[in-house]
């Protein structure tokens, strides 16, 4: 889909009903406790420790636990959450397996088949909420035929500029182009990635969010613009456990997140990451409930939140995070 089309089919949807108000009403439905588990849909294998979180870039002969480790390898997180009778991811993987040769990803399955592990199929998914719309969060849509996306319409304006901007090439590029990009405007927004996104928009299955929303009675989204991408968002989710939230890339790291440093810079205005990780800090009381996109620890006792946890096919791990009353569990 061409950039002045995009641009043109982003100016004709905003002033219809499928924009989501800034302003809420007060919801008259009392919140309901949800159920989440965590599916690691794919892994990125042997990233320089420093790329992803620059507090913690190897320094050759270092005795110090912060800077000896050279490589670790990154999870692509996807949140599923029930609550109730609806079944919602928070961000959604990526099914595009060239993109995957060219990023030494492994581990991967398509996500549908991942959540069947937990019982769950692909036609249930009714809501999906990206925390952003880069190639590893939002490219394994066309999975989920009834789910309707939730998307900042700041995270399209982004996306619209970098893809169209009139000046050098290199603001432009993408990770298919000649000589890929490395944390430049457009980096992360490939053909594929960016035509599922439009693709939902255009049949009618996107609800394009300006600011805050409640999408179910105590599930909220909050805007985090700029603090990965132009138009990131969070999801707070009430649970047994207390309030989670999710953070997509965001929050990248969640040691990050407990000691305060930026992580996984692309997009990124580094206060407003911090002032997204405080945003967890204040509705949930501290770090331990903010949900990281990428964490090296995940699935470990390291990261307490996502210790319950069990590997699945292809040797992709899934944790079971909390349970709702009544809610049996899916562990295997």
């Amino acid at each position: 889909m061409g950039g002045n089309v995009k641009s043109q089919v982003f100016k004709a949807l905003a002033g219809a009903a499928l924009v989501a108000a800034t302003a809420l009403g007060a919801s008259v439905a009392q919140a309901q406790t949800c159920s989440v588990w965590l599916v690691e849909n794919s892994r990125f294998l042997k990233v320089p420790f420093g790329m992803f979180h620059p507090d913690r870039s190897f320094v050759q002969g270092s005795t110090d636990a912060r800077n000896n480790v050279n490589t670790v390898d990154l999870p692509v997180n996807v949140g599923v959450i029930k609550c109730g009778k609806e079944l919602i991811l928070y961000d959604n993987g990526w099914n595009q397996t060239d993109y995957h040769k060219a990023t030494g990803t492994d581990h991967w399955s398509p996500l549908s088949k991942q959540i069947a592990q937990l019982g769950f199929k692909a036609d249930d998914v009714s809501k999906i909420i990206i925390g952003h719309g880069h190639w590893d969060h939002a490219g394994s849509l066309d999975e989920f035929p009834n789910a309707v996306l939730y998307v900042q319409a700041e995270e399209l304006r982004g996306i619209e500029w970098a893809l169209n901007y009139p000046g050098h090439e290199r603001i432009r590029a993408t990770n298919v182009d000649k000589g890929g990009c490395s944390r430049t405007p457009a980096c992360g927004y490939p053909p594929k990635t960016v035509d599922s996104i439009y693709g939902k928009v255009l049949r009618g299955k996107a609800v394009i969010v300006n600011g805050e929303m409640e999408v179910l009675p105590g599930v909220r989204i909050h805007p985090a613009h700029r603090a990965h991408t132009a138009g990131s968002q969070l999801l707070e989710v009430p649970t047994a456990i207390g309030k989670l939230v999710f953070g997509s890339d965001a929050y990248s790291s969640w040691e990050a997140i407990r000691d305060w440093e930026v992580a996984n810079i692309q997009q990124t205005d580094s206060v407003q990451q911090f002032l997204a990780y405080e945003k967890c800090y204040k509705i949930t009381g501290g770090y331990q409930n903010c949900v990281a996109a990428h964490e090296p620890l995940s699935y470990t006792d390291k990261y307490p939140l996502t210790k319950n946890s069990w590997v699945g096919m292809n040797g992709g791990r899934l944790a079971e995070i909390t349970l709702a009353a009544g809610e049996s569990s899916r562990k295997k």
